[in-house]
């Protein structure tokens, strides 16, 4: 209800802006132009005025008329109007003397002095009644006219005040929460009846009402939930919801009492609690999980527990590596999923299915090891030693999303988001995961990880139309890209899932999705709750997510002058588009107070959100006993098992040649950008020489590469180039890689008898890779990598000295 106060009574308050720079010249006086209207007024008032009083007196004239042949006779009404006749002829001075036939009450017919009628008896008996007649059709007429002038009064007011209001022609509809609530309740009240109808056949509704809730939602009868004091129409939950506020405008109570209402019906919800706000008050240790690696209460957790195919695999790669939400995924991005995603099936194969075991494998690991482990993959080209600096970069972009890995606990019962999803849960059962805002940017990939687990596991269950799982987003912005969440949004309605996001501000949500990204989510939220929000952008927006009306509108005019005839009052109708919510409307709205917008054509209403203060049952954080310590980069991981590249049958050969180990990794990081060549250390004139000359020698097959490359800079695909896709990167490492071995083979051991003319040993050894790559056919696709590995090698074709080697 409306408060007294500035904020929300709207009455009228004069404003002066800060911007008034003295008076402004007009071309009538203050005064003129005011008693101009004032007279304008007055006299249009007055002829609006005179109907009530015709009205009266045409009651007074009409009653009294009645009244005088009701309790008078003729002869009496005559005796009346010579009274009448006599006090004229009276003030007209006439002669006072001048004798008068009048009829008495018997008829007998007498002659008085005019002057004389009023003394008459019979005179003076009549006009008694005559007068107590007009006192009674007084009273008669204002009691008569009284309701007919209050009809008019009101039909003016009415109709003066009408003409001028906003007329709504179509477009979206602002009502009031009295308005909105009773027509959802009337909505819900008909499609709950229809699905009892359906489901309890030969049960009345007060049968079916009088069930008890668990056995009625278990028979998939459906319960709406509410959102800002409203409930949701029938079956809209799964339409998804979002909610759009500030700091302290009312996200997280809403959140809580969505959380509140899921516990009360015995169901379950995935919370992304980035405060500790929910985990304090409604954490059951008896019923909900934890998963915040820094937390005592987490569980042991692996990904090996989640994923068991490549495709499993991938969607996970997406959420622990995500790119920067342009529209395609950079290089370095696809090539570390690819690692990740290899590595992980090749420890699946071989029973090492935990997370030290992927930390000593691939983030630790030597290069060497690595690329043994990955032979024979679509990997293997991107882990090779002579591509190090590139292998190096790829495995740093997974080590730096991936780094949370490693912090998990390993003790403990181990769980499965997947399987808490697919699995008949205890009643109101919650997976909290949370993070504390200092151990965000570490655990940040990770926290994604298991959400974008949870979306994608319900959409792997038998499609239904009850609502199985609430996933609940205090802050979406918070946290990498969810590739799920975009599926989730389109698909999740199918398997039982609604989704609540919250959100800060637009622009964030357009930092970690990209502008199109940001633009899909809040669409396919079909639910909005909007609040107070702190920066115009995201208030514009907002303002179209309520919508925009046609309306007609009445503008009043006037103009006067010297002549009556000139004033007048003029009504111009006139037709636009206007948004039923300005951005300032949004950017001031108080704590707790919104605008709450429902799909399927229910209008949008103004709400004030409840504040409830949920007690603390749980501590929203308790730190683990244990440290947290990072795997130590050792470079000496447990063997694998026998069999497996890099197991213990295969004996690791140290040489000064391959790149990749521990003592090359040293010298390219204590001398980046140099060649291959240069670190080799001569042990004399001679074989220093044969080392510069064989550098040279390398530098120019490369720099003959980089002649087969499009003028693109490095790191950029070509135009022609498939941008996206773990398929598409791969093969362009392949060809890029291949060109580069053919080069290099070719320069450093001349022509080989055995081969035929213009062919390498690297074409030898792969026809099919030496046919599409070598042959003369410059595939527009793969042009762009050559440059590429280039870089990779330490060569671009700016180089001319490095070192004091002369690059030829």
């Amino acid at each position: 209800m409306a408060r007294s106060e500035l904020r929300f009574d709207r009455s009228p308050v004069t404003v002066e802006h800060h911007s008034a720079r003295g008076r402004v010249l007009r071309n009538a006086s203050e005064f003129t132009r005011g008693s101009q209207l004032i007279g304008h007024q007055f006299f249009m008032f007055m002829a609006g005025a005179r109907v009530p009083l015709l009205i009266w007196l045409a009651c007074f004239i009409a009653v009294y008329w009645i009244m005088l042949y009701s309790v008078m006779g003729e002869h009496e009404i005559q005796l009346c109007v010579w009274r009448i006749w006599s006090a004229i002829s009276g003030w007209m001075e006439f002669d006072a003397m001048k004798p008068m036939n009048i009829v008495l009450s018997n008829d007998a017919l007498r002659q008085v002095p005019i002057g004389y009628i009023p003394f008459v008896p019979d005179v003076q008996v009549a006009w008694a009644k005559a007068i107590r007649a007009l006192f009674g059709a007084l009273c008669a007429a204002t009691l008569f006219a009284l309701p007919v002038i209050w009809w008019f009064i009101t039909l003016a007011q009415g109709r003066g005040s009408s003409i001028l209001q906003e007329r709504h022609e179509r477009g979206a509809m602002l009502v009031s929460r009295d308005i909105l609530l009773a027509d959802v309740i009337a909505h819900n009240e008909r499609e709950f009846f229809k699905s009892a109808a359906q489901l309890f056949p030969g049960k009345t509704a007060p049968q079916v009402i009088a069930l008890p809730l668990t056995e009625r939602i278990k028979a998939g009868l459906h319960h709406p939930y509410s959102l800002a004091g409203i409930p949701y129409p029938y079956g809209l939950e799964a339409s998804h919801t979002i909610l759009v506020g500030t700091t302290g405008a009312g996200k997280t109570t809403q959140l809580r009492n969505v959380v509140a209402e899921v516990r009360a019906r015995g169901g379950s919800a995935v919370i992304f609690d980035l405060t500790g706000a929910f985990i304090e008050a409604f954490y059951d240790e008896r019923t909900d999980i934890i998963l915040n690696p820094g937390d005592a209460r987490c569980p042991s957790w692996s990904l090996f527990d989640e994923c068991s195919t490549q495709a499993e695999f991938t969607a996970a790669a997406q959420a622990l590596v995500p790119h920067d939400g342009g529209g395609s995924d950079p290089f370095w991005v696809l090539a570390a999923r690819m690692l990740f995603v290899q590595m992980c099936l090749k420890l699946s194969e071989h029973g090492q299915t935990t997370n030290r075991a992927l930390a000593e494998n691939l983030m630790t690991a030597d290069l060497k090891r690595v690329h043994r482990i990955l032979q024979d993959t679509t990997a293997d080209p991107i882990t090779a030693p002579e591509a190090a600096r590139m292998a190096e970069s790829i495995r740093a972009v997974f080590n730096t999303n991936a780094e949370a890995l490693i912090c998990l606990p390993e003790d403990g019962e181990i769980f499965s988001i997947r399987e808490w999803v697919r699995s008949e849960k205890k009643a109101g059962s919650l997976l909290f995961v949370s993070a504390r805002h200092v151990d965000l940017p570490l655990y940040k990939a990770l926290l994604t990880l298991w959400l974008d687990l949870s979306v994608n596991t319900l959409m792997t269950l038998p499609r239904t139309r009850s609502l199985r799982t609430w996933y609940l987003f205090d802050e979406l912005g918070a946290l990498h890209r969810l590739p799920a969440i975009e599926n989730g949004l389109q698909t999740a309605r199918g398997f039982g899932g609604a989704i609540v996001l919250g959100l800060h501000s637009i622009a964030r949500l357009q930092a970690v999705y990209g502008r199109e990204g940001a633009e899909n989510l809040t669409s396919l939220a079909r639910t909005k709750l909007i609040l107070a929000t702190a920066d115009r952008k995201t208030a514009e927006t907002c303002a179209e997510f309520i919508g925009n009306r046609e309306v007609r509108q009445m503008d009043e005019a006037y103009s006067y002058g010297y002549n009556n005839l000139r004033d007048a009052s003029t009504l111009t109708p006139k037709k636009e588009i206007a948004p039923l919510v300005i951005p300032d409307d949004i950017t001031n709205l108080p704590a707790l107070h919104g605008f709450v917008k429902f799909p399927d054509g229910f209008p949008a209403a103004r709400v004030v959100l409840q504040f409830k203060d949920y007690p603390q049952v749980a501590l929203g954080f308790e730190p683990r006993d244990d440290a947290v310590s990072p795997v130590k980069s050792t470079r000496a991981a447990p063997k694998m098992p026998k069999g497996m590249p890099g197991g213990e049958d295969d004996e690791e050969v140290e040489g000064d040649g391959e790149a990749g180990g521990r003592e090359a990794q040293d010298k390219a990081v204590g001398k980046a950008g140099e060649l291959a060549g240069d670190q080799l250390v001569p042990s004399s004139n001679a074989a220093g020489e044969d080392a510069r000359q064989a550098a040279a020698r390398r530098t120019s097959a490369v720099a003959a590469a980089l002649e087969l490359a499009n003028d693109v800079k490095p790191g950029e695909p070509g135009k022609d180039m498939k941008p996206a896709g773990d398929e598409g990167a791969e093969a362009v490492l392949i060809a890029a890689q291949t060109r580069a071995e053919a080069a290099l083979e070719g320069s450093r051991e001349g022509d080989d008898p055995g081969r035929q003319p213009g062919t390498s040993r690297a074409d030898a050894a792969k026809p099919g890779l030496a046919a599409r790559g070598m042959q003369g056919q410059r595939d527009p696709r793969f042009e762009a990598s050559a440059k590429d590995l280039a870089t990779a090698y330490g060569v671009d074709g700016d180089h001319g000295h490095d070192d004091g080697m002369e690059i030829e």
